[in-house]
């Protein structure tokens, strides 16, 4: 029971009670749970097979460079210090980018004999720094495994060069070597299921409370009442309700009249034989 306070001057002050009843809105949810279990499962259906029938799988193949600033000798190695190697971690996102530059890729793509264009070998490989460090991982994603994995091949073994060359006194090593796929990549079929899951519960939660606020059938007294401000003087019992009631009552006058009927029937069978 909430409380409004409705003001129509500085002296009068009214006060009206207005009833929030959610009660009859979950009975019809709870009711209507069937559906929205029903309408979750065929949307969970629906979205695994979509994504298993029209989304292709991908197989993908990685490895990681390190980075630096300075070609360095035997004998320049002990020199290095933090500066420098603050120096590594400020250009990295410079070596990253070059990394999937078209000097490179097409290096990589003719180093293998592959017949693709710089704009579909972008959308192939992508890079990432590794937590602030001056390590790259670079991923080679494609729709085939054998191919993800020359090409991952074909960019380690020209991106160091490649690097030298547009970066000068910079280097750069593999630190992990590329690898085959051992399995599909994507498409994440189980999270697919997931989404259709919740997109179908939601779904058909929504088409229950339409279809519950747009039913302006009376089914109590308290919906004249409330809707439309008018007193209840009778009620007609619901026969549906009180239909097993009706049938118990039934029966038991029935069994009541025929025995009844049948002590009559006795009562007189007797007086008949004594006469």
């Amino acid at each position: 029971m909430e409380k409004e306070i409705v003001t129509t001057s500085n002296q009068d002050t009214s006060v009206r009670e207005i009833e929030v009843n959610i009660a009859p809105l979950l009975s019809a949810i709870v009711k209507k749970l069937w559906l929205i279990a029903l309408g979750a499962l065929v949307g969970a259906a629906l979205f695994y097979g979509a994504t298993h029938i029209l989304i292709k799988p991908t197989y993908r193949s990685s490895f990681t460079a390190f980075v630096n600033n300075q070609t360095q000798t035997d004998s320049q190695k002990s020199s290095v210090n933090s500066a420098d190697l603050q120096a590594s971690r400020d250009l990295v996102q410079t070596y990253s980018r070059i990394l999937t530059s078209n000097n490179v890729l097409d290096a990589s793509a003719e180093f293998i004999n592959l017949d693709m264009t710089y704009e579909q070998l972008s959308k192939c490989v992508t890079t990432q720094v590794e937590d602030n460090t001056q390590v790259i991982r670079v991923n080679v994603t494609t729709t085939n495994p054998t191919l993800s994995f020359k090409l991952a091949q074909a960019i380690a073994n020209t991106a160091p060069t490649c690097m030298s060359q547009i970066v000068e006194g910079s280097s750069m090593k593999i630190v992990d070597a590329p690898r085959a796929p051992r399995g599909k990549y994507g498409p994440n079929y189980f999270s697919a299921a997931l989404l259709g899951f919740l997109a179908g519960a939601i779904a058909t939660l929504v088409y229950v409370l339409v279809k519950y606020f747009k039913d302006e059938s009376i089914k109590s007294e308290g919906d004249l009442e409330g809707r439309y401000n008018l007193p209840v003087i009778g009620v007609i019992p619901n026969l549906n309700e009180t239909k097993s009631l009706g049938y118990a009552q039934s029966d038991y006058y029935n069994e009541y009249y025929l025995h009844s009927d049948r002590s009559k029937k006795k009562d007189k069978n007797k007086k008949g034989g004594k006469a």
